[in-house]
């Protein structure tokens, strides 16, 4: 309506266009009435509905191998490969959607991209395409590989479930070459100073009966090898395998290195699988411990008795007349029946407290409660007399600083007494007791076992002697003092922890690298409330065994440093990380090992089974490289890789239709011209 009387309007007292021809106003009116309509239609914003037409092409996936062990084979021809796979990619590209997926180590797809082929993982590309394309239209997947894999599942028993045929093209040669190799080898990658430890090699040769070879363990420290032990390897058969084992001792604390060496034999297809360097923490944690005692006692034997049977604890026993070392020399310090009337032991009491060493205090007869209330945080006495309480433990529900077993918690309550000097002990506020007096019949407050962290000094208290009696009882009850023991090893172990207070720490993420692997740092900067803060910055230097040194800065993520070093070459290496903090320069040191990856050097010997038995599972077959082109006519001949063709409504405004505002201009350019040409304006 709005459009009708606007066109009606303007033209209907137009006298100069109806002079001129009577029919013209008509024909202008109509043309205005229709672009009008049609633009105050469109600010209804009017829908259209319409189907469309659209057709899926099946998506062939290919998967290339480009492990190392691929390359290492002189009968494959690297160009003969690549020019397959692009007759193949070039064949089937007009009926159908090809992706590439190219694997060694890790997957990337575009078949130009860098892969690492220091070992092959074959069922990691198959389960991604098992997942990826579960609901789409995948018309077959073709698997260029050798077989051999060496890292993730076992490729026939894996979960993989393919919606379409798996082809297989088989490369590599299947001829059994002379080989002898170190198959594996078994270690610990940490051990303790002094202990004995076992370095195992298993050993492998193919198509070298007859041989004699033999295996050797060299220990390396820069370029100088000194070889700690040599076994002669006779091989008895073409399929040879055994196990070859060195016990040695961990003289030595560091990262230690060695290496295990096979002599080669004639006509190995490589020796580079003869060798392989190992990487072992040899750790000195043993911590010093002294047991100090007013006078001999059954305690003391009982106590070094257990102490020693850790092998992280060197224990010595001194009495106080006649013991003159540096009580800084000890890690842990035990004081029994000590501070002591008539005994003066202030020398050790404050070089206890200046340099925070641990210490457990196991009170006597003879203790002098004054002198030990000053020199400990763990508990007051007041009251007190020199008569003694027999006092049996009652364990504290509540105690948390580390747990206790089942076993202790039932039977400790049925322990002989101790001898207790008569008081009325209170644990102090910042005390944690483990372990309660009960006298007679009366369960009391004060502390047995208890122990205390003030100001970053651990201290522990025993208010009673006469542990030896608990061991005796023991071993006479159940041939063994498990819970005597694990009592004192567990405070000892309390009180031995320091925890890290650094204001500045820097780590590497592990200590054991492949060289496949990025190497990634994080640290981690405190100020004076111990809050995380990363405003100044950092840096790190790196060193390998030859003193080369390499530089990095750390980047500031959220309130930590971190930093990805890239890959390093094989070897031992050592890190420093620096920064400076208002005025203050703090250094934090560390290192790591970088193992060489030699896994496509153990089997050469291409596994084409392996292919036959994944296509015959998956609905496929096995093709080798020179019969690409039957491939292709495989997978055309089969009448169930076929598009798809769906339809869908969509629905659109007509504001969208372009050709609409073509319209529209036109129906105003043709009144403008016939006003104009009829002398309208």
């Amino acid at each position: 309506m709005i459009a009708f009387l606007y066109a009606v309007g303007l033209y209907y007292r137009d006298k100069r266009i109806k002079e001129n021809k009577s029919w013209l106003p008509y024909l202008l009116s109509a043309l205005r009435f229709a672009s009008v309509l049609g633009i105050l239609f469109l600010l209804l914003t009017p829908l259209i509905r319409h189907l469309v037409t659209e057709q899926l092409n099946p998506s062939i996936v290919i998967v290339s191998d480009q492990s190392g062990s691929i390359y290492s084979d002189d009968q494959l021809d690297s160009s003969s490969y690549k020019s397959s796979v692009d007759l193949l990619r070039t064949e089937l590209g007009d009926e159908y959607e090809i992706q590439d997926i190219v694997f060694g180590a890790n997957m990337a797809f575009n078949k130009e991209d860098s892969i690492d082929g220091s070992s092959s993982n074959l069922s990691a590309p198959l389960e991604y395409v098992s997942e990826t394309f579960e609901d789409q239209n995948l018309g077959a997947v073709v698997l260029f590989s050798d077989g051999l894999f060496n890292e993730g599942k076992n490729p026939l028993y894996a979960d993989i479930a393919l919606s379409a045929p798996l082809y297989t093209v088989a490369l590599g040669d299947t001829t059994i070459q002379t080989d002898l190799l170190i198959k594996n080898a078994l270690h610990n990658r940490i051990v303790y100073l002094n202990d004995r430890m076992v370095i195992e090699a298993d050993i492998q040769a193919y198509n070298s009966g007859g041989a004699k070879s033999n295996l050797v363990l060299y220990k390396v420290k820069g370029s100088r090898r000194t070889e700690l032990g040599r076994v002669d390897v006779n091989i008895d058969s073409d399929n040879y395998f055994n196990t070859y084992s060195f016990e040695i001792d961990a003289d030595e604390a560091g990262n230690i290195k060695y290496q295990l060496a096979l002599r080669t034999i004639n006509n190995e297809i490589s020796t580079q699988n003869n060798y392989r360097n190992i990487y072992i923490d040899v750790l000195d944690a043993r911590q010093n411990v002294i047991l100090l005692a007013r006078a001999p006692h059954p305690d003391i034997k009982a106590l070094k008795s257990i102490i020693e049977r850790n092998k992280n604890y060197n224990v010595e026993v001194g009495m106080i007349d006649s013991w003159a070392e540096n009580i800084q020399n000890f890690d842990i310090v035990v004081l029994h029946d000590l501070p002591a009337v008539g005994k003066d032991a202030s020398r050790i009491l404050d070089a206890i407290q200046n340099e925070k060493i641990p210490c457990i205090y196991i009170l006597g007869a003879n203790t002098s409660l004054t002198e030990l209330e000053d020199a400990q945080s763990v508990f007051t006495v007041s009251g007190s007399q020199p008569n003694l309480n027999n006092v049996t433990p009652v364990v504290n529900p509540d105690f948390n600083l580390f747990t206790l077993s089942d076993n202790l918690k039932s039977r400790v309550k049925n322990f002989v007494p101790l001898k207790s000097k008569f008081g009325n002990y209170a644990p102090l506020a910042n005390s944690e007791v483990l372990l309660y007096q009960k006298i007679g019949n009366v369960e009391t407050g004060y502390p047995l076992i208890a122990f205390s962290d003030q100001n970053d000094h651990k201290q522990a208290v025993i208010t009673g002697e006469g542990i030896w009696r608990w061991r005796l009882i023991e071993y006479a009850e159940n041939q063994n003092d498990d819970i005597t023991s694990e009592l004192i090893s567990k405070s000892l172990q309390y009180v031995s922890i320091k925890e890290d207070k650094r204001p500045f720490r820097a780590f590497s993420n592990k200590r054991q690298y492949k060289e496949n692997e990025d190497i990634v740092f994080d640290a981690q900067l405190y100020n004076a409330s111990f809050e995380p803060v990363n405003t100044p910055e950092a840096n790190i230097t790196v060193r390998d065994s030859d003193g080369n040194a390499y530089e990095f800065t750390f980047a500031k993520t959220n309130d930590y440093y971190t930093l990805d070093a890239g890959r390093f070459s094989e070897g031992q290496y050592t890190f420093v990380a620096r920064t400076n903090y208002n005025g203050q320069a703090y250094t934090s040191s560390g290192q790591f090992n970088v193992e060489t990856i030699v896994l496509e050097q153990y089997d050469l010997t291409a596994k084409h089974d392996v292919l036959t038995a994944l296509s015959q599972k998956h609905n496929g077959s096995l093709f080798y490289l020179d019969q690409v082109e039957s491939l292709v006519d495989s997978i055309q001949a089969r009448s169930d890789i076929k598009p798809i063709v769906f339809q869908k409504v969509e629905t659109e405004r007509l504001l969208n239709l372009k050709w609409l505002l073509m319209i529209f201009i036109a129906l105003l350019a043709l009144e403008w011209f016939l006003r104009r040409y009829f002398g309208g304006y």
